[in-house]
């Protein structure tokens, strides 16, 4: 075979190996047990590397870190196809009975890695081994049937090039456009069955019921620019282990098992969940661990669940439990002390804002608990576990604080940095606190030498942020200004700067403008 067909041989691997996640990633979302094979592979880098090598990164890139970690084993895996096939090009190629066997043999190993569904990472490896097989037989095999491709035309007996190149282009078109029709109609039918397993169309216990909504203040200025008191579920911030596979759970099959150190272990259907405890509805702030000063990694939203100590209550701890851990499908898990799991505002939630949780936030349940970073308020929760020894979470056997206690903290939401504003004019952000409430936000608009109290809203709850505004002074120039908060314990925002690792970043927000 020519140089040209060893580079179309090359190609035509990594297109395979693409299109063989493509298939795998669309079968996660139709099967939702279907492990995706980049995301395990991920993972086995991530529990490979030293924790201080995974802090550091994180810590330089933030929540990039784990996106460019994805594309990174995209490519590698992909390049993988196109190497295999390079190989076997290269190589004197078998019979095409041989190669047939090959393919069937790949297909095997196909199968027989569905059997490593409980073992994610494992699968992995032989997933990708296998893909990388196949991407290799097919690529060849494809390679050898120069009609397919609009360059490489066959010329047959009395036929001109010219001829030859019109006919392998009517066939290209002709195959190109069924190929096009073939995606189409699947991806209607994927659509189809994909919009009867949508949390969308999922009713949930309460949806009749009032919806919370924020108080109405009407001595509080309305700003433009300023953020809403309740943040949409699309626009609600999310950060995982693994972005770009989102596990997908049927909650017509899914369980939530409750066990560990009780009395009696037992399992709850989603339906079981919504039915045999009290339904309550929250409003809470939700926080990651990783949001800089300043940084938009920070939502509010209306939660519906139970009450996390019912659930416990039913299957009766027993003497010596010390956390209550959490387990997710997608194998992250971590866990909270058993004084802060029964509060009455640690829930099980199955709703926000007014709906079934969205995929991306955690469907069909997750875990709420007001006061502690977003890293412990598990998503896609499997299973509740009572412990009687102090539980590391994924994060926390990587450097990260275990107690997670959110800190108090404001931000500047208007003017933008770098504006130019006319007056009069307003300045304009949130300040949270966890779960102690905000009691008072203070603004400095001469660079910290003096402070002066800002406007707060009337808040939702305790467990909320709360808006606050302030009049920007008289006079042109540059300002400098900076804002502060503190809690209803008496706790002023710290001020010394410091980055979100391990205990949640530290400091003033600030922006720069010019006053006309």
């Amino acid at each position: 075979m020519t140089s040209g067909g060893g580079r179309r041989v090359l190609v035509l691997g990594g297109v395979s190996m693409a299109i063989a996640l493509a298939m795998t990633y669309a079968g996660g979302f139709l099967l939702g047990r279907v492990p995706y094979p980049p995301a395990g592979l991920a993972a086995i880098i991530i529990r490979s590397t030293p924790g201080d090598l995974v802090t550091a990164f994180i810590e330089r890139l933030q929540h990039w870190a784990m996106i460019l970690l994805g594309v990174l084993v995209h490519a590698g895996v992909i390049g993988l196809g196109a190497i295999m096939s390079s190989v076997v090009h290269r190589a004197e190629g078998p019979s095409r009975k041989a190669r047939r066997a090959l393919a069937s043999a790949a297909l095997l190993l196909v199968l027989a890695s569905g059997f490593a569904l409980l073992a994610p990472e494992a699968f992995s490896i032989s997933a990708i081994a296998v893909y990388a097989i196949s991407a290799a037989v097919f690529a060849r095999l494809v390679a050898e049937v120069p009609l397919l491709s609009v360059l490489d035309p066959e010329l047959r007996a009395g036929q001109t090039p010219l001829d030859a190149m019109r006919s392998s282009r009517r066939r290209f078109i002709v195959r190109g456009l069924g190929a096009a029709g073939g995606l189409v109609l699947g991806g209607l039918a994927v659509s189809r069955f994909l919009s009867r397993k949508s949390p969308m169309n999922v009713s949930i216990a309460g949806a009749d019921e009032k919806f919370v909504r924020p108080p109405d203040d009407t001595d509080f200025p309305k700003l433009e620019g300023m953020t809403p008191e309740i943040t949409s579920n699309d626009a609600f911030y999310t950060v995982d282990i693994n972005p770009f596979s989102k596990p997908s759970v049927d909650h017509e099959t899914w369980k939530l098992e409750v066990s560990g150190e009780v009395n009696t272990p037992y399992s709850l259907t989603y339906r079981e969940l919504q039915e045999d405890f009290e339904v309550v509805e929250m409003v809470h702030t939700l926080t990651c661990i990783s949001n800089e000063v300043g940084g938009d990694l920070i939502s509010t939203a209306v939660w519906r669940g139970v009450r996390l100590k019912d659930v416990l209550e039913r299957a009766g701890l027993a003497e010596g439990v010390i956390d209550i851990v959490f387990r997710a499908s997608e194998g992250y898990s971590d866990s909270i002390p058993l004084a802060k799991a029964i509060e009455d505002t640690t829930l099980v939630v199955f709703g926000m804002n007014g709906v079934a949780l969205p995929r991306s936030h955690g469907f069909p349940a997750r875990i709420i608990v007001p006061g502690i970073y977003g890293m412990k308020n598990v998503k896609w929760l499997t299973k509740i576990e009572a412990v009687n020894h102090d539980y590391q979470g994924y994060w926390m056997v990587r450097g990260w604080s275990d107690l997670a206690r959110v800190k108090t903290q404001s931000r500047i939401d208007v003017p933008s940095d770098g504006r130019s504003v006319g007056l009069p004019a307003m300045l304009g952000g949130i300040a949270w606190a966890g779960d102690r409430g905000v009691k008072q936000v203070e603004v400095s608009q001469d660079g910290g030498k003096s402070w002066s109290p800002a406007v707060l809203k009337r808040e939702m709850s305790e467990l909320t942020w709360r808006l606050w505004a302030a009049e920007i002074e008289p006079g042109k120039g540059t300002r400098r200004v900076l804002v502060r908060a503190m809690d209803k314990e008496g706790e002023v925002q710290e001020s010394r700067t410091t980055r979100p690792h391990p205990n949640g970043a530290s400091g003033y927000d600030a922006v720069v403008f010019e006053v006309e």
